[in-house]
């Protein structure tokens, strides 16, 4: 599937994923199909969702702003300045500077409604990475490509056209798979990877195996670099505050395991409390402290953790060709689109209550009229109004990692 076009020299890297969707026009009058990751993990998980969302079909959203993802767009945003130019000087202060650009944005997409909440919450899991959890860890390199840093990379690749089905070639003159890196990082070893954030309530790991995202990343990195990626470091960050240990009433140290706190904060405690000679602490709290030890690691803790994700170069050809496959299907406009039920996805889905109206009767075209609306096209506009960094006051460290400094 890539021997046709120079890895390098016919990639294209875009910096707005919606300039990409207006290349649909075509400056020629072409017919451009995009294709995108997101996509393709929408079909496979429910057809009509899909119809309904993606930009390849309906194209809609629901009317009011998604806390999760305003959120996750500013914890990418503070990742992306901290590990490249670093032009704010800390993640936090990057994140600050997001709200500020996006509430500047609000007459193109409004602020969710618990935003300040989540504003705050995005300053204490910034600090937490940049001033404690990054301490002891390796920040990781980024690369740099043709003098740019390899952060939030929009990138196209244009499918060969023998290599469509005829009913894509009639319908489109050209098709091409869009995709956003976060981050490539280069190891000692100059292998390459692909690093992806994610920020969640809990952790998620049981799917990396066979993450169809993870293979994507790899099958479209070794083409846009022209070298083999090792594999997609997943850097998860908890949507939580980190606790200072929990002080009783008679000024004794909780010994409940789940309270929310670290190793080193419950250990800068029991010193606080007990002295520095940690031959002197009671039995208890050294058991405390070796407990919370043992829940940690070089590359985890309970707020953050990476997983190295291995692919091989077999496994990114093969995702290539489920492409093609999956291509087939998606801009094949008799395609059915039926739902895919399912406990777990459903819930979550805006779109549930217009789905159970369609199968049982009922008035879904009044659901997708009167809460959702076509997507936004100045989803990244934001960018525009981002402040200088003199003018953001400076921001503060929860006091209980101050003391950690």
């Amino acid at each position: 599937m890539t021997k046709d076009f120079n890895p390098i020299d016919d990639l294209g890297v875009d910096p707005r994923i919606e300039e990409l969707i207006s290349l649909a026009i075509g400056d020629k009058g072409e017919r451009i199909a995009i294709i995108r990751t997101s996509d393709r993990i929408q079909y496979r998980g429910c057809r009509r969702r899909w119809g309904w969302q993606s930009h390849l079909r309906g194209n809609l959203t629901p009317k009011e702003s998604a806390g999760p993802l305003w959120f996750g767009s500013g914890i990418h945003f503070a990742l992306e300045d901290f590990h490249s130019v670093n032009r704010y000087g800390h993640p936090a202060k990057a994140f600050e500077a997001y709200v500020q650009a996006t509430k500047r944005n609000i007459r193109v997409l409004p602020l969710p409604a618990d935003w300040d909440d989540l504003r705050l919450l995005g300053h204490d899991m910034m600090f937490y990475y940049g001033d404690y959890w990054l301490r002891n860890r390796p920040h990781l390199k980024t690369l740099q490509f043709r003098g740019q840093y390899q952060v939030e990379v929009n990138a196209h690749i244009e499918i060969p056209r023998h290599q469509l089905p005829d009913h894509v070639k009639e319908n489109y003159d050209r098709v091409i798979y869009s995709i956003t890196l976060d981050r490539v990082v280069e190891d000692d070893d100059n292998l390459l990877w692909i690093v992806e954030y994610k920020t969640a309530k809990r952790f998620e790991i049981r799917h990396l195996p066979t993450d169809p995202q993870v293979n994507a990343y790899c099958w479209a990195g070794q083409m846009l670099y022209g070298r083999p990626i090792a594999g997609v470091i997943y850097q998860q960050h908890f949507k939580g505050i980190v606790q200072p240990p929990r002080i009783l009433a008679d000024g004794t140290i909780s010994l409940n395991k789940s309270q929310g706190t670290t190793h080193a904060l419950y250990r800068a405690a029991v010193a606080k409390l007990c002295g520095p000679d940690s031959s002197r602490w009671p039995a208890k709290y050294i058991d405390m402290v070796n407990y919370l030890a043992m829940q940690e690691s070089p590359v985890h803790d309970d707020f953050i953790r990476r997983d190295k994700v291995y692919r091989n170069e077999h496994t990114a050809q093969s995702e290539g060709q489920k492409i093609l496959f999956e291509l087939d299907e998606m801009l094949n406009p008799n395609t059915a689109l039926y739902p895919n039920a399912h406990r777990f996805q459903c819930g979550w889905c805006p779109f549930m209550n217009a789905c159970i109206s369609i199968d049982d009767g009922g008035d879904w075209e009044f659901e997708l009229k009167h809460f959702f609306q076509k997507r936004p096209t100045g989803e990244q506009t934001w960018r525009r109004w981002l402040p200088n960094p003199i003018a953001l006051p400076e921001l503060q460290a929860p006091k209980h990692l101050q003391l950690l400094s």
